[in-house]
């Protein structure tokens, strides 16, 4: 999927309202936030991460270039190709117990797959009805049980008893996972093609897993609480990922979610940037919960956006009054202030960026719906943009009064830019069709949003020779915005259908996170102390925001 060029004022203004009263509203999190991690195999056009294990073993295949499929094991940082030494072009792993026994199945050269067992270096096939029908093992459990399908039925394979099953009537039957005591968790396709969650017990007792509302659901994986993993279809046809906590539904922002450990860590499939259509990649997501997630809301104000802050805690943004009249936001302590640029059309005025000395910069809208940069310091404002600019944003100063923004030239292309008071300067990020320009440290490091020769919005951080990219694993589209002295950032970030989550990127390590009282998260600025704020769509509305404060 690619989505259409989004512009940050798009995003930021009304059209940001229109996207979002398209989309379904998403469960809030009974987690805030996950460390994340990409698992992407070298040369694969595709990854998927099935299974780990308590040590955070991973095994899965990958779709390499060629066609050829080939199993994966993901260890300590090291990957390892999993083939089986029989196998045609399909080796596939999705199993693994705490013992590192893997479980899986290739495609022999008979045309049959065949399930196989890896312990210590030693490969093991295993078959149901050997020439007859193919098998596949799909789950393993710390006991050494087993699950698969032999054709399209499913078993369980318990101390060398197989027992074969439906999940309902005949219908294609695929057990996933596996738990101690014997829990098992699959998916069945019924006559019109649509999937089925279902859980078996140790009895052999099934019963079906139906995410609230969903079309269709399937179950991937289960740890040994009895927590399930999986899928759902909405009903305008978009995939999420689940946890299912004891009947107890969160939905997850990636399209699917594969195996769970027994400390809450898990996988999940993801659509990220790389190739036109995005490229699938695997992502470990391990729970983490943010500290001092606060609400920030002006008293009686209808609607509350905080976008930046200084290292005093001064907060600035937006708001709507009581009387629906919106105006730019200082925000010290509890006491709002007004900021609105008089040359600004009426409830134009955003405030984005404030630094120490008080100085806030932000943008507003002219007579003649032009985007313009400004300034306000003691009182003044001051419009910032390159001459000529068809457009202008001022986004983030520095404590020495460095300005990074954004403007678009006569020929309607993006660029960054930074002002130091008395030079402009164009920063563009190398093969970019557009940049824009977000954070500036003390160090003078800018965050910067750049979009791909694919269409897809991707961050880099800019040291002034060097552009890193900075992508958030499981995002489709990722959005840096503020930087701090430490160089850790935030940002915004959409999944494979355009809904926003928060991020930062601490000490080399990425979080994700989402308010869980609203449907849409946005994180915005960061100060010296590792203050995070945003805001949240408010439950129940399309165009009404709270803000919110974080720490890690």
């Amino acid at each position: 999927m690619k989505f259409a060029r989004i512009t940050f004022s798009q995003v930021r203004m009304a059209g940001l309202s229109t996207l979002l009263a398209l989309l379904p509203a998403l469960a809030p999190a009974a987690n805030t936030s996950y460390k994340v991690s990409q698992i992407a195999v070298a040369g694969a056009t595709a990854t998927y991460a099935q299974s780990l294990n308590k040590s955070n073993a991973v095994v899965g295949l990958a779709v390499l270039t060629s066609g050829t499929v080939e199993g994966f094991k993901l260890a300590n940082g090291k990957y390892t190709i999993i083939k089986y030494p029989k196998a045609g072009n399909s080796t596939r792993a999705f199993g693994i117990n705490d013992s590192n026994l893997i479980v899986g199945d290739f495609l022999g050269t008979d045309g049959f797959f065949h399930g196989f067992k890896l312990s210590a270096g030693k490969y093991t096939q295993y078959d149901v009805d050997l020439g007859v029908l193919s098998t596949s093992i799909f789950g393993v459990n710390n006991a050494g049980d087993f699950v698969g399908t032999v054709g399209t039925e499913g078993y369980v394979n318990i101390g060398g008893t197989v027992t074969q099953f439906y999940g309902s009537a005949t219908d294609a039957t695929y057990p996933n996972a596996i738990n101690t005591s014997d829990q098992v968790v699959g998916q069945y396709q019924d006559s019109s093609n649509n999937w089925h969650g279902f859980s078996r017990d140790s009895g052999g007792t099934i019963t079906e897993i139906v995410y609230p509302g969903a079309v269709q659901t399937a179950c991937i994986g289960v740890n040994d609480a009895g927590v399930i993993t999986g899928w759902y279809q909405n009903g305008l046809g978009q995939y999420y990922g689940f946890i299912d906590t004891a009947g107890v539904f969160q939905t997850i922002g990636f399209l699917q979610v594969h195996g769970i450990n027994n400390n809450g860590v898990f996988l999940g499939s993801y659509s990220g940037p790389g190739a036109t259509g995005g490229v699938t990649y695997g992502v470990l997501a391990t729970p983490h919960t943010m500290k001092s997630l606060t609400t920030v809301a002006i008293t009686k104000a209808q609607s509350t956006s905080i976008v930046g802050l200084n290292n005093s805690g001064q907060l600035v943004g937006q708001y709507t009054n009581s009387k629906g009249v919106i105006h730019g936001l200082l925000l010290k302590g509890t006491t709002p202030t007004s900021i609105d640029d008089p040359k600004a059309m009426a409830g134009t005025t955003w405030c984005y960026g404030i630094n120490s000395t008080g100085t806030i910069v932000g943008f507003y809208t002219t007579s003649t719906s032009a985007m313009q940069g400004f300034m306000y310091s003691a009182g003044t404002y001051t419009d910032i943009g390159p001459a000529g600019s068809l457009f202008s944003e001022a986004i983030n100063i520095n404590d020495s009064g460095v300005i990074n923004g954004i403007f678009e030239d006569s020929s309607f292309l993006f660029h960054a830019f930074t002002y130091n008071g008395g030079t402009y300067t164009q920063v563009d990020v190398p093969g970019a069709t557009a940049t824009e320009g977000w954070g500036v440290n003390a160090s003078g490091e800018l965050t910067l949003d750049w979009l791909d020769s694919n269409g897809y919005w991707e961050s880099s951080v800019y040291n002034g020779t060097t552009y890193t990219t900075v992508n958030v694993p499981g995002a489709l589209q990722s959005l840096v915005h503020s930087i701090n002295k430490s160089g850790n950032v935030v940002y915004t970030w959409y999944d494979y259908w355009g809904v926003e989550h928060g991020a930062f990127l601490e000490g080399g390590s990425y979080y994700i996170f989402d308010d869980p009282t609203g449907p849409s998260t946005r994180a915005d600025g960061i100060n010296d102390s590792n203050l995070v704020v945003g805001r949240f769509l408010q439950a129940g509305s399309t165009t009404l925001f709270d803000g919110y404060k974080a720490m890690n």
